[in-house]
């Protein structure tokens, strides 16, 4: 343990703020994830590897808990967003569908994130101690109200023709 972090924590720390750098960017840039980009590669497997180690960090919390549930979901969403991009099993939904999971991987990553910054910084004084913070929690509407209107404006995109599938 370094700095009160294990070392699965550190790895996860690692792989996963490049990670979410690179989903935040690839969100502003693009408005879409093009899953055949390399960048896109990057963050969808860096998103997996982390949410996976997440699974494995239990000294923290002590038990399975939301972020861990977070994980799964992510690790869900970015699964079935691969498997909509290989077979089109909705037909003219499929592309709909991928991109919203797609979204959801980085909505859905920056919870857990979010919280464990306020819950860290500045370290002398912490903006937050747990999830029931109001600063936490009005981070975390505000994400909602984000990629609602994020979503919504891909679905419009897409229904008209105006998203560049790679």
């Amino acid at each position: 343990m370094t700095g009160g972090i294990t070392y699965m924590g550190w790895f996860h720390t690692i792989v996963g703020t490049p990670a979410i750098v690179a989903g935040l960017y690839l969100m502003l840039r693009d408005r879409f994830i093009y899953i055949d980009k390399d960048l896109a590669k990057f963050y969808l497997i860096a998103t997996v590897i982390t949410s996976a180690s997440s699974l494995f960090i239990f000294r923290a919390t002590g038990a399975f808990n939301m972020a861990h549930f977070t994980s799964v979901i992510i690790i869900l969403a970015a699964l079935f967003a691969y498997i909509l991009h290989k077979k089109s099993i909705f037909g003219s939904l499929n592309i709909y569908l991928k991109q919203l999971a797609l979204t959801g991987t980085v909505f859905f990553s920056m919870l857990p994130t979010t919280v464990e910054l306020l819950k860290r910084v500045p370290p002398s004084n912490p903006l937050a101690s747990s999830i029931e913070d109001p600063i936490v929690q009005n981070f975390y509407m505000s994400y909602v109200v984000i990629f609602g209107i994020f979503a919504a404006y891909q679905i419009f995109k897409i229904s008209k023709g105006e998203m560049n599938e790679i």
